[in-house]
């Protein structure tokens, strides 16, 4: 027998590579689960997709354009290329992605040391 649990619908919208030169914002309706059960080890649970990465804002196809804009070039120019192709995003937000993306020691040129 499953503990009660309460579930609630989230609204979040995610931002999509464009089409015919017009942006895409898709609204995800994605539910979660709180357990209100003291004996749940996980107290919240939530519908996950293979198209957006956890706590996501844009869908996987939509990153990779932008990932290597911003390993091609400076953040800079990679935020007004993206701009130009109507996929908007921050030389803040490509820097960040840049720094959350794994890289290899031995493909790298410069390891990271953490």
């Amino acid at each position: 027998m499953f503990p009660p649990a309460r579930i609630v619908g989230i609204h979040v919208v995610i931002q999509d590579l464009p089409i015919a030169d017009q942006p895409v914002r898709l609204l995800l309706i994605s539910r979660k689960w709180f357990c209100d059960d003291s004996s749940c080890s996980v107290q919240v649970f939530t519908e996950r997709y293979d198209w957006l990465a956890p706590h996501g804002r844009r869908t996987l196809w939509a990153e990779h354009p932008l990932r290597q804009m911003a390993f091609s070039t400076s953040c800079l120019a990679a935020e007004k290329m993206a701009q130009a192709i109507h996929l908007p995003i921050s030389h803040d937000s490509l820097l960040t992605m840049i720094h959350k993306t794994p890289i290899p020691g031995e493909v790298s040129p410069f390891p990271r040391s953490r």
